[in-house]
Formats: structure tokens, C-alpha cells, sequence
């Protein structure tokens, strides 16, 4: 009669088998889109922006796999009861202060990444990996200012905190945005059949601008120049700024550290809570901020796009962070106003951080029109880079209170044994 492995070891099992079909699956998209880019870049007749688009999803794909690698290898060492290799050890001391380091890269890799940009053969072939560091250093570096000198966690927690908020949380969120404004969508249907029913003229500027959406086809900014007098009505606004600032605000922060809800009963302590949900905060940010990168035009966009979702990243951080913190008090302490607050505060700071994009979005057109120069376009980003601060300061002072905290624990740990 066979023995059963112990139930400990299931778990291992179960997240050796998930993280082999992700990585799986990953690599066999990217190895997928890879071929379709190069008949792209083949059968393009002077326009290369399909071949762009699907180059940098297809190292999207391979950024993928990799960053869920780590899980597969130290599962299967954790059910060997094998030591971590060191390759494998983020947790040596020098990893952290490179780490800090590489934000100084930063600046020089979006500036190439501008100049890829701006020719489309290069950008087919270079851009991809560029757009993946791009985006990937502001979240790594960010992460590692939080948790810096704090102890939260075994490196294999965090990695599948981590590797979750990435692969799976996004298309989570995705799909419940996505029923979320479909069912807006009927309401908004549904009042364009009762407002026809009762103002006949409504119906000729209704089938006028659908006509006129027709004609426009791919081309945005003549969309927007149909729909410029439309958009800038106070209605238009006020439901604009409540789904921007509001629902979807509420959904995020909510469905972001979905993951450390697999931790309850594991009585994780308030600073591996914060850790926690900043972990889930940089998976999101890191992916949102690959694939944002995807939809730009022209390099100017891209440049704007990477830019802007790097000061995206300290946000999502921050919230998640704090609701983390409140899940982990909550479960250790009983807790759950703190948690309530916690909650509210992270919706509040995603709402007020949407509401100044919008108003960066729109102001320049409200006041100029669609004919803005950069300059113009970037001091309506003032308040946004005032906010941004912030919050890094905001991430900043909760870490300090967490390291003050640990070194109280310690030192009450150091004189209870000199007790003893």
C-alpha cells in the first residue's frame, strides 16, 4: 500500500503544475506572435505598425514565462527540500543595492526607446525589449524602495503574490471592467431608444454621427474632432470622471490583492501584509505597463505613455499597499474598520489620480483645441507630477513606520533573551 505525500506537499504540487502551463503557455504565445511579427515585417508594403504591435506583444509574452519561471524552479526545489540556489536568491544583500542603481539607467533607456520609436523598422525588430525595461524599471525599483531592509516573507510567497498580480490578476480585472461598462453600455442604449421615442430630431444627430463614425474608420483624431463639442458638455464630463475616477477605481482596488486573501489563517504579520499588497501593486503596474506601450502612434506617444505609467506604478503600489496592510491587521487584530479605511483610501488616491490624468486629457483641448504643442500639453501635467510625489512619500513614510516597528521587535526580542 502506497503512502500519500503529505498535504503540505500538495500545495507544492498544485503550484509546480499551474506555474508549468503558465510558462507553458507564455512561451508558446510568444513563439506564436514571434512568427506571425516576422510575416508582418515580410508582407508589409512600406506600413509597419501591425509588425510594431505584435513584436511588443510578443516579448510581452516572453517577459512572461520568464517572470514566472522563478515560481515552477522554487517550487520544485521547496517539495525536494533543496536549498535555493544562489542564482536563484533574490534575498542576498548586494541584489537590492544594484537594484537602486539601475534607476539611473532609466532616463537613457526611454531616450532610445524614443529614437527606436521613431523609425518603424527598427522599432519592428528593437522596441520590444526596450519597451520591457522601460516599463519594468520604475516598478522594479519602486518595489525595492518599499521593502527595503524589511523582513516580510519567504521568497517563495512572494514570487506567487507576485507572478499572480501579473499573469492573472489583469485579465480578472479586464473581465469584470469589461461586463461592468458593457451593462453602462445597455443603459446608455436604452436612453438612446427612450430620447428617440420622444424627440424625433434626436434620431437625425444620432444616425448623422454614426454615418460620420463610419466614414472616419481608423483615424482617432478626426473621431475626436467629430466628437470634441459632445465630449466637453458638463454631463459628458460628470459621467466621464465617474467611471474613470470612480468605478473602475473601485473595481481595481478590490480585485487587486485578490491574492492575499489565499493567505488567511497563515496569521501574516501587518508588515508582510503592506509588502504583500505592494507586490501585488508592482504585477499590475508592471503588466498595464507593457502592454499601455502596445497602442502608441507615434514616438511622442510612446514616450508620453512610458513616462506617465511610470508614475502609474507608485500608485498602484501605494494602494495596494494599504490595503494589504489592512487585510493583515484585520485578520491578526480584528481589525476591520482599519480595514474599511484602508479600503476607501486606496479608492481615493486611484479616483483623485484618474480624475488629474483626465484633466491633463481634456483641459488642453477645452482651452486650445486639438492643435497643442507639448509645452502646452505638459503644464496641464503639473498636478499630476505634484500628486505622484505624493505618494512616493506617502510609500515612503509607511515604510518608515514599518522599519521602526521591526526594530522594536527586534530589540524586544534581543533583551527578552538577556532576560532568560
Amino acid at each position: 500500500m502506497t503512502e500519500r505525500p503529505p498535504a503540505r506537499n500538495w500545495h507544492l504540487i498544485i503550484s509546480i503544475v499551474l506555474s508549468a502551463l503558465a510558462v507553458l503557455y507564455f512561451l508558446t504565445q510568444s513563439l506564436t506572435l514571434g512568427i506571425f511579427c516576422l510575416l508582418d515585417i515580410l508582407t508589409a508594403q512600406g506600413d509597419l505598425t501591425q509588425a510594431i504591435t505584435t513584436g511588443l506583444l510578443t516579448w510581452a509574452s516572453i517577459l512572461g514565462g520568464i517572470l514566472l519561471l522563478p515560481i515552477l524552479l522554487l517550487s520544485i526545489y521547496r517539495l525536494r527540500e533543496q536549498p535555493i540556489p544562489a542564482w536563484l536568491d533574490t534575498n542576498r544583500k548586494v541584489v537590492p543595492k544594484v537594484v537602486m542603481w539601475l534607476i539611473f539607467a532609466w532616463p537613457i533607456v526611454v531616450f532610445i526607446g524614443w529614437l527606436v520609436a521613431g523609425s518603424p523598422k527598427a522599432a519592428a525588430f528593437l522596441l520590444g525589449p526596450i519597451n520591457i525595461i522601460a516599463a519594468g524599471l520604475p516598478v522594479l525599483w519602486m518595489y525595492n524602495a518599499a521593502q527595503w531592509k524589511l523582513k516580510a516573507g519567504s521568497q517563495f510567497r512572494k514570487w506567487q503574490v507576485f507572478g499572480f498580480s501579473f499573469a492573472a490578476t489583469p485579465i480578472l480585472i479586464s473581465i469584470v471592467e469589461l461586463v461592468v461598462l458593457l451593462s453602462l453600455g445597455l443603459v446608455v442604449l436604452l436612453w438612446v431608444s427612450f430620447k428617440i421615442s420622444i424627440d424625433p430630431s434626436f434620431e437625425h444627430t444620432v444616425v448623422y454621427l454614426f454615418t460620420k463614425v463610419q466614414l472616419v474608420g481608423d483615424d482617432l483624431e478626426a473621431a475626436i474632432r467629430l466628437f470634441e463639442s459632445y465630449l466637453l458638455q458638463p454631463s459628458i464630463l460628470f459621467w466621464m470622471a465617474a467611471i474613470f475616477c470612480g468605478i473602475i477605481p473601485i473595481i481595481e482596488e478590490i480585485c487587486k490583492p485578490l491574492v492575499l486573501w489565499f493567505l488567511v489563517g497563515r496569521n501574516i504579520t501587518e508588515r508582510e501584509g503592506f509588502i504583500g499588497g505592494v507586490l501585488c501593486g508592482a504585477g499590475f503596474a508592471l503588466m498595464e505597463n507593457v502592454l499601455y506601450a502596445t497602442a502608441f502612434s507615434t514616438a511622442e506617444d510612446w514616450l508620453f505613455v512610458t513616462i506617465g505609467r511610470g508614475g502609474t506604478s507608485v500608485l498602484h503600489m501605494l494602494a495596494s499597499g494599504l490595503v494589504g496592510w489592512g487585510l493583515a491587521k484585520s485578520w491578526q487584530k480584528g481589525k476591520w474598520g482599519f480595514q474599511i479605511f484602508t479600503i476607501l483610501a486606496a479608492i481615493s488616491l486611484h479616483g483623485f489620480w484618474n480624475l488629474f490624468a483626465l484633466f491633463s486629457g481634456i483641459a488642453p483641448i477645452y482651452l486650445y483645441g486639438l492643435e497643442t504643442t507639448i509645452w502646452q500639453d505638459l503644464v496641464f501635467y503639473v498636478p499630476l507630477v505634484v500628486l505622484l510625489i505624493v505618494y512616493a512619500v506617502c510609500l515612503f513614510l509607511i515604510r518608515r513606520h514599518f522599519v521602526k516597528k521591526q526594530l522594536s521587535e527586534q530589540t524586544n526580542d534581543i533583551f527578552g533573551s538577556d532576560s532568560h
